[in-house]
């Protein structure tokens, strides 16, 4: 009967002689250390022992036998065990004894722990997991049981609401109007099958402020409810930028329309401007001329007004200071090479003797990094960015992207690419907020805009030019500070008139165009116009006598100014091109293995640099 417990029993049973050694050791016991009943029977207790119990045991065994004392006798405890491979594992020991035949022997009852002890590493690990998150998660988590009483708050939650984790009774305080507590259970069904509520919430101090709820249930084993999880958002900041996006969405429109007036506004000036330039010419008396000089500074203002109706929304106080651009863009070019990556090779072109610009560093920083990015977007293959400095002189009715620029004498900072480019769609939206064509995620569609309401704040200016396929080059102008040597600067140089030749101006946009003829004939040249380069290849084909052929680069219809640029070569060598374009030379694919044919001139430019560019051509066909 005793055999057959002790081989059956789920508990490792052994049993020791006065002297420490192991009588008996039943199955369970042999499974639980590795040893056979056979290896344990005979050999000190001390095997199945790691250090410090070993020592203890022959201490306790020695005090029982000389004084009685009981240490562990009667007593369950956790201890270690040694198994036969040398694997340390807790156990749990009852101690007890025994006499047969007027012979002393202890038994142990002992249970492994191992599964027990990783079960509760488990629970630990869990544990700190859950903690740390609890502890880290940014939203404020609070846990209630179903009937609102609140169990537990993250720091988050404290920090939000300002009540401590004790102070915090009830989840009604949190709510600005108690009586939306019932949308904890009504609100949306989310996408993980929580539920989604919009409620105002308060703070400690009273102070009550936008919040966004996501609830969601624990549930016992037995399908019962026993606690709600909610995780609160302050929405302040969110609904703050959401105002702030509508309000910019509404200067934009109001910006818009007034545009609109001050173009119309700028034409009638323009007209007016231009017509007292004519008669400035021809007056010789004094007082006249003193009285068109006072019109003259009239309309001057009226452009400078109408020009203010297209700023006006940008009221954020600009740090402006007098700088050096090449200096600016040099402590930039690491940066932006690492902003880039190595698929897009960084060049840089800074002007000499470059002039001085009086403008917010940081925002032009911004700006060249924002430009750099958007260009880095575009070239998703990899290519070229060129960031160019120029001295540069607008005269009035140079055509921007708004229009009429506003003539004077800027520092030109250009940012090109050789990307995807744009469409005229999208290129007539650019500088709207919020307007992008990036995937979702990817921009905010604020970067132009603000780059625009820079400069402009800036009293300067932003052309852009782009082309599917041909890249996009952006232009911006800042105005040139002048200090006291510089405005006692040379006159500029006598424009040089023309000798009576035919130019051939090649151009698709009338403006542009109208602009052109006009600049061409008040430098005594006669113009014959065309829209398209086929239409130009279709003249000259017909015998047109021309001295030179001014051309726009890029023209609808298949045929470029370089297409039409490469036909004269061929079939009128001695016919000289000058290309105009808004894109810097390498973006607009000019410079090829022939570029030494090609003469061009940068928009905007201005009346001294056509007529000049144009001379020269001349000479040398002449030469």
């Amino acid at each position: 009967m005793l055999k057959a417990i002790l081989e059956s029993a789920v508990a490792a049973i052994l049993a020791i002689d006065s002297s420490g050694r192991i009588q008996i050791a039943n199955p369970a016991a042999e499974k639980m250390f590795g040893y056979t009943a056979d290896e344990m029977i005979g050999k000190p207790i001390n095997i199945l022992m790691p250090e410090p119990y070993q020592g203890q045991h022959d201490s306790y065994l020695q005090r029982h036998l000389t004084t009685g004392e009981k240490h562990i006798i009667g007593i369950g405890r956790e201890v270690k065990g040694l198994r036969k491979d040398g694997e340390i594992f807790p156990l749990h020991l009852s101690v007890g004894t025994f006499e047969v035949a007027g012979q002393r022997f202890f038994s142990g009852i002992l249970n492994d722990l191992s599964a027990r002890a990783r079960l509760q590493a488990e629970i630990d690990r869990q544990s700190l997991l859950f903690q740390a998150v609890f502890d880290h998660v940014p939203e404020a988590l609070v846990i209630s049981s179903p009937d609102g009483e609140v169990i537990l708050v993250n720091p988050a939650a404290t920090r939000m609401f300002g009540y401590s984790t004790e102070d915090v009774l009830d989840l009604s305080t949190l709510f600005a109007n108690p009586q939306d507590l019932e949308k904890l259970e009504t609100g949306d069904t989310d996408s993980v099958g929580g539920r989604t509520i919009a409620v105002p919430l308060r703070r400690r101090d009273g102070i009550e402020f936008p919040g966004q709820g996501h609830v969601a249930d624990i549930v016992g084993a037995d399908g019962s409810r026993i606690a709600i999880v909610s995780l609160f958002r302050d929405m302040t900041e969110e609904m703050r930028q959401k105002e702030a996006a509508l309000k910019s969405q509404r200067l934009e429109a109001i910006g818009q329309l007034s545009g609109g007036i001050a173009h119309d506004f700028n034409n009638l000036l323009t007209i007016i401007s231009g017509n007292l330039e004519l008669l400035e010419e021809t007056i010789t008396n004094k007082q006249d001329h003193d009285l068109l000089s006072r019109a003259a500074r009239a309309a001057d203002s009226g452009a400078r007004l109408t020009n203010r109706l297209l700023t006006f929304a940008r009221r954020r106080q600009l740090a402006s200071a007098v700088i050096n651009l090449n200096e600016q863009v040099r402590g930039m070019t690491e940066l932006l090479r690492r902003t880039l990556g190595d698929t897009v090779e960084l060049r840089t072109h800074l002007a000499p003797e470059l002039w001085l610009a009086r403008v917010d560093a940081g925002e032009v920083e911004a700006a060249v990094i924002n430009l750099a990015i958007n260009a880095r977007d575009a070239m998703p293959d990899g290519g070229k960015l060129t960031i160019r400095t120029e001295n540069a002189t607008l005269e009035e009715g140079e055509i921007g992207f708004e229009g009429p620029l506003t003539a004077g004498e800027y520092v030109r900072i250009s940012v090109s690419d050789n990307g995807v480019g744009m469409t005229k769609e999208t290129l007539s939206r650019v500088f709207e907020p919020f307007f992008t064509t990036k995937p979702p995620g990817r921009g905010t569609g604020l970067g132009l805009s603000t780059i625009y309401g820079f400069v402009k704040q800036s009293q300067g200016n932003i052309t852009i030019y782009s082309e599917p396929g041909a890249g996009t080059t952006v232009n911006l102008y800042l105005p040139r500070s002048i200090d006291a040597k510089q405005a006692q600067a040379a006159a500029a140089p006598e424009t040089r008139l023309a000798k009576g030749e035919t130019v051939l101006v090649v151009e698709d946009n009338r403006d542009v165009r109208t602009l052109t003829v006009k600049r061409f004939e008040r430098l005594g040249y006669r113009v014959v116009e065309c829209v398209t380069g086929a239409e130009a290849m279709e003249v000259l084909k017909n015998g047109l006598k021309v001295e030179l052929v001014f051309s726009d680069i890029m023209m609808p219809g298949g045929i470029t100014g370089l297409d039409l640029g490469k036909w004269i070569i061929e079939n009128r060598p001695s016919l000289p091109v000058i290309l105009t374009t808004g894109f810097a030379e390498e973006i607009a694919g000019t410079v090829t293995t022939d570029e030494d044919s090609w003469t061009i001139l940068r928009k905007p430019y201005t009346q001294n640099d056509l007529a000049e560019i144009v001379h020269k051509a001349l000479e040398r066909q002449t030469a």
